[in-house]
């Protein structure tokens, strides 16, 4: 049996409550899938916090250090940052620096991956209306929400946390509801949102691909046979 601890970086704490309970999922439908054998999880996918003393630090800096004092409870590392609209240029300048000195310095320990939705992390969420229905508690159609129509709509809305939030204030919340705002359904919309429909969008994609690789690097997947 493998043993297989997650834990991630992410810009914002709304990117954590989304991203934590989505990334555990993806990780158990793959091994489901695919391992060659059976694997064990923690409960959760971690967050990691880097230390007061490296606020300053670089970012690739700050998330070794944090990598480093949580030794043991992981094997994968995701370290996400938002798109903002040129994915490539985002990874290479904030994910892949401390992808690659957590394979210099922690090399032992396991593996770190990328997660870049093409813009921000609520992109995802609005790949699938029929979670943010559930969530929502709303019978309204994806036109009255004015969700994005594909992925393709999805990958190019400028603003998804906007998109996102107009299609809450078209559900009617309540007062309280409307002054808590998305906020704390995005947990909820982690759980619920659809692996299938997220595949559609390129980000994702290049996440899933990644993902397998650290997992045939870290012996949890077979490697591929010629």
């Amino acid at each position: 049996m493998h043993y297989l601890g997650l834990a991630l970086y992410a810009e914002g704490p709304t990117d954590y409550y989304f991203l934590r309970p989505l990334l555990l999922r993806l990780c158990e439908e793959i091994c489901l899938n695919e391992a060659n054998q059976s694997v064990e999880f923690g409960e959760e996918v971690i967050s990691l916090n880097e230390p007061a003393r490296m606020k300053d630090a670089p970012r690739e800096e700050r998330i070794i250090e944090a990598a480093r004092e949580a030794r043991g409870a992981w094997r994968i590392v995701f370290i996400h940052t938002d798109g903002a609209g040129s994915a490539e240029r985002a990874r290479a300048t904030c994910a892949q620096p401390a992808i690659d000195r957590l394979a210099q310095e922690l090399p032992n320990d396991g593996v770190g991956i990328a997660v870049v939705p093409i813009r921000e992390t609520e992109s995802w969420a609005l790949a699938d209306g029929d979670a943010i229905r559930r969530v929502f508690g709303t019978p309204l159609s994806d036109e009255v929400l004015e969700l994005p129509r594909n992925a393709a709509d999805v990958e190019t809305t400028r603003d998804p946390k906007r998109t996102l939030h107009l299609a809450f204030l078209k559900t009617n919340p309540s007062s309280r509801k409307r002054r808590q705002g998305v906020s704390p359904m995005l947990n909820a919309l982690g759980e619920a949102v659809s692996l299938d429909r997220l595949r559609r969008l390129s980000g994702f994609q290049a996440l899933e691909t990644e993902l397998r690789l650290g997992m045939r690097r870290l012996g949890i997947l077979s490697e591929l046979r010629s």
